[in-house]
């Protein structure tokens, strides 16, 4: 048991029950045009690995949809730059917001014995 979950062991139980992500993001959809299908190729590339699942599809193409208009406009309206920034915040790519994101862990390398508990 870490941090928070050590403080308040009732945070742990109340998470038990959250779904397990499935599924790879995948290839950006064929009806993005090239400019947002290559920000979806680079935004994936630059997220932890583990991190992105099937489910957040619709998610990347948000963000995917507004970087390539960020980059394809002249004059950045604030507005799409705060969104950029909630997308990029989202998915850990913030310094502040990369301790909040959690990576999903590849069978070969979780804890044999971690059914055990911990020791001590």
């Amino acid at each position: 048991m870490k941090g928070a979950f050590k403080k308040d062991p009732q945070r742990a139980a109340a998470r038990v029950d959250e779904p397990d992500p499935e599924g790879d993001i995948g290839d950006p959809p064929a009806h993005l045009t090239e400019i947002e299908r290559g920000c979806w190729v680079e935004l994936v590339g630059l997220c932890h690995e583990g991190v992105l699942c099937a489910a957040d599809r619709p998610f990347m193409e948000y963000g995917a949809r507004v970087w390539a208009q960020l980059r394809s406009d002249l004059f950045i309206d604030p507005k799409l730059g705060i969104r950029f920034e909630t997308v990029c915040a989202r998915l850990g790519m913030t310094p502040a917001d990369r301790s909040k994101v959690q990576a999903r862990k590849k069978d070969a390398e979780k804890d044999p014995y971690s059914e055990f508990g911990a020791a001590g």
